[in-house]
């Protein structure tokens, strides 16, 4: 098992290109919360596309879109509760998109 721990980086020049990756997150939130602001907005990511950019978003600090986003998801996926650990992580979002705050 291999564990990763993320931090800001020591080296001088890596703290730009951190910052230029959290910035591009920022601006990754800013396009999914602006395209779920239409009510015809459909989520037609597939489940593991939709969860792999939630995490990238809650990674960000940005847990109230990624919830909301999986949320929209569930919504235009019918057949959602049929997988039982897509069902599991989904559930967990969706707490998340109800509860005030996020985490």
């Amino acid at each position: 098992m291999h564990t990763i721990t993320m931090g800001r980086p020591a080296v001088a020049g890596a703290t730009v290109g951190w910052d230029h990756l959290e910035e591009t997150v920022d601006h990754l939130a800013d396009i999914v919360d602006h395209l779920m602001g239409a009510p015809e907005f459909l989520c037609s990511l597939r489940f593991a596309e939709a969860e792999a950019l939630a995490e990238v978003l809650d990674a960000g600090h940005h847990t109230g879109t990624a919830a909301r986003l999986m949320h929209r998801w569930a919504l235009t996926e019918p057949d959602w509760d049929d997988d039982a650990e897509q069902s599991a992580a989904l559930r967990e979002w969706l707490a998340l998109s109800v509860t005030p705050g996020g985490r």
